[in-house]
Protein backbone atom coordinates (compact mmCIF):
# COMPACT_ATOMS: atom_id res chain seq x y z
CA UNK A 1 0.00 0.00 0.00
CA UNK A 2 1.44 3.32 -0.52
CA UNK A 3 1.77 6.19 1.87
CA UNK A 4 1.04 9.78 1.21
CA UNK A 5 3.38 12.69 2.41
CA UNK A 6 2.63 14.24 5.77
CA UNK A 7 1.07 17.46 5.30
CA UNK A 8 1.55 20.68 7.30
CA UNK A 9 -1.66 19.93 9.74
CA UNK A 10 -0.58 16.40 10.09
CA UNK A 11 0.58 14.98 13.88
CA UNK A 12 4.57 14.68 13.73
CA UNK A 13 6.07 11.08 13.96
CA UNK A 14 5.61 11.54 17.71
CA UNK A 15 2.34 11.99 17.51
CA UNK A 16 1.64 15.05 18.98
CA UNK A 17 1.67 18.11 16.56
CA UNK A 18 4.52 20.89 16.43
CA UNK A 19 6.75 18.75 18.42
CA UNK A 20 10.01 18.98 17.93
CA UNK A 21 9.12 18.13 14.15
CA UNK A 22 11.02 20.86 12.77
CA UNK A 23 8.16 21.73 10.46
CA UNK A 24 6.98 25.92 9.97
CA UNK A 25 3.51 26.67 10.34
CA UNK A 26 1.47 27.54 7.06
CA UNK A 27 -0.10 30.58 6.64
CA UNK A 28 -3.83 29.50 7.31
CA UNK A 29 -2.19 28.44 11.12
CA UNK A 30 -0.31 31.47 11.80
CA UNK A 31 -3.62 33.57 10.48
CA UNK A 32 -6.02 31.36 13.13
CA UNK A 33 -3.54 31.98 15.96
CA UNK A 34 -3.02 35.76 15.37
CA UNK A 35 -7.24 35.50 15.24
CA UNK A 36 -7.46 34.01 18.89
CA UNK A 37 -8.40 36.17 21.99
CA UNK A 38 -5.61 36.82 24.75
CA UNK A 39 -7.85 34.35 26.85
CA UNK A 40 -7.69 32.19 24.35
CA UNK A 41 -4.14 32.08 23.87
CA UNK A 42 -3.45 31.83 27.43
CA UNK A 43 -5.74 28.68 27.48
CA UNK A 44 -3.60 26.88 24.63
CA UNK A 45 -0.71 27.88 25.61
CA UNK A 46 -1.39 26.16 29.88
CA UNK A 47 -2.22 23.00 27.11
CA UNK A 48 1.12 23.20 25.73
CA UNK A 49 3.44 23.62 29.08
CA UNK A 50 1.16 20.49 30.21
CA UNK A 51 1.57 18.54 27.18
CA UNK A 52 5.27 19.16 27.23
CA UNK A 53 5.84 17.74 30.60
CA UNK A 54 3.39 15.04 30.47
CA UNK A 55 4.82 11.48 29.38
CA UNK A 56 1.72 9.50 30.26
CA UNK A 57 -1.99 10.34 31.43
CA UNK A 58 -4.71 12.55 30.90
CA UNK A 59 -5.69 16.49 30.08
CA UNK A 60 -9.62 17.37 30.83
CA UNK A 61 -11.12 20.66 29.67
CA UNK A 62 -13.76 21.99 31.04
CA UNK A 63 -15.92 24.52 29.35
CA UNK A 64 -18.99 26.05 30.41
CA UNK A 65 -20.78 28.71 28.30
CA UNK A 66 -18.34 28.07 24.84
CA UNK A 67 -15.24 29.09 27.11
CA UNK A 68 -12.70 27.08 29.07
CA UNK A 69 -13.63 27.29 32.72
CA UNK A 70 -10.57 24.76 33.94
CA UNK A 71 -8.37 22.49 33.02
CA UNK A 72 -7.84 18.70 34.97
CA UNK A 73 -4.41 16.80 34.40
CA UNK A 74 -4.05 13.33 35.28
CA UNK A 75 -0.70 12.07 35.41
CA UNK A 76 0.36 8.38 35.21
CA UNK A 77 3.43 6.64 36.50
CA UNK A 78 4.44 3.58 34.78
CA UNK A 79 6.58 1.15 36.42
CA UNK A 80 8.03 -1.04 34.35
Amino acid sequence: MATTPASPGDPTPSGRPGSSGGALPDDTTIATLAALSAEERQVLLKVSEILKRLQFGTVLLVVQDGKVVQIEMAEKFRLR
